[in-house]
């Protein structure tokens, strides 16, 4: 009996409290006479909502649909949301925290369509530079079965990628990555781009023979995540037929740029093919001035 009567006390208790808040259009959380439609007590100040729908977190008067103005605790958090841009509605704000682009969030907001980023470094980066101070290279396709693997400098008529690189700098926005492999030259696009890549080479100074078929090329290969050729840019540079009598020695080497669109995982990577009628068989890199003859960069557009 007892019990019944404890929850009939409450039934009425809740009627009474929200015909009373009905009477008043006034709602008082710790507060005994709130002026607002909703006032609630915290330990920090007061959270309201004013007749006009404005709410505000410790603001006594709010000036805007959401006020939380009240000095240096008005920060506001938002989360990530897997809804698209159409979905979410024009206007909606979201986190993403995603150092897989190089920064460790950013904000991204729905024009109705798309969501747009906006980073407070600028746009997010790839950067890799290096230089070669070493002989290194990898014949890969040959005639020969026998001639593929490593060697020291650039072996004539075959293509050779150039291996064992110097890094100075692979980032992206500044944060360090490892989309480069010095090892091998090799690098895998994070995210689908376009990339402003060139390498230049440059072998020590030697007497060119007379002869019409000196040339070197500087190519840049693209593979699939397959393995798979898909593009191949090269730079050719041909020489004079006579360079002089000896010891008119010149410096023999190429430079390759280009603008090259890749999908996330494709892979890019120099190499070299050269036929040159040296005095002897010198096909050595000239790394004087540590590798400044030998380099290459690449930033994403």
């Amino acid at each position: 009996m007892q019990q019944n009567n404890i929850k009939n006390l409450i039934r009425v208790s809740v009627l009474l409290l929200f015909w009373t808040g009905q009477s008043n259009a006034q709602i008082g959380l710790g507060v005994e006479n709130p002026t607002n439609p909703v006032e609630i007590k915290t330990d920090a100040g007061k959270v309201i909502v004013d007749p006009t729908g404005k709410l505000g977190v410790l603001v006594a008067n709010p000036k805007v649909a959401i006020d939380l103005r009240s000095g240096n605790n008005g920060a506001v958090a938002v989360g990530n949301t897997d809804k698209t841009a159409v979905q979410a509605g024009a206007g909606a704000l979201r986190y993403v925290a995603s150092p897989a682009i190089g920064v460790k969030g950013y904000l991204e907001f729905s024009d109705g369509t798309n969501w747009v980023s906006f980073f407070p470094k600028g746009k997010p980066r790839i950067i890799v530079m290096a230089s070669k101070t070493t002989q290194d290279t990898y014949v890969f396709e040959s005639g020969t079965p026998s001639e593929i693997g490593p060697k020291s400098g650039i072996m004539q008529r075959r293509s050779s990628y150039l291996t064992n690189w110097a890094e100075k700098l692979d980032s992206d926005s500044g944060v360090p990555t490892n989309n480069f492999n010095p090892a091998t030259g090799e690098f895998i696009a994070p995210r689908t781009g376009v990339y402003f890549a060139t390498f230049t080479f440059a072998l020590q100074s030697s007497q060119v023979n007379t002869g019409g078929n000196n040339q070197t090329e500087a190519i840049w290969e693209v593979r699939n995540p397959a393995g798979n050729i898909t593009q191949r840019v090269k730079t050719n540079n041909g020489y004079a037929s006579d360079t002089g009598a000896s010891p008119n020695a010149v410096p023999v080497g190429s430079a390759c740029t280009v603008s090259v669109y890749l999908n996330k995982g494709d892979k890019l990577r120099p190499f070299t093919w050269i036929t040159v009628a040296f005095d002897g068989t010198i096909s050595q890199f000239d790394i004087s001035g540590s590798g400044v003859y030998n380099s290459l960069t690449i930033v994403e557009q």
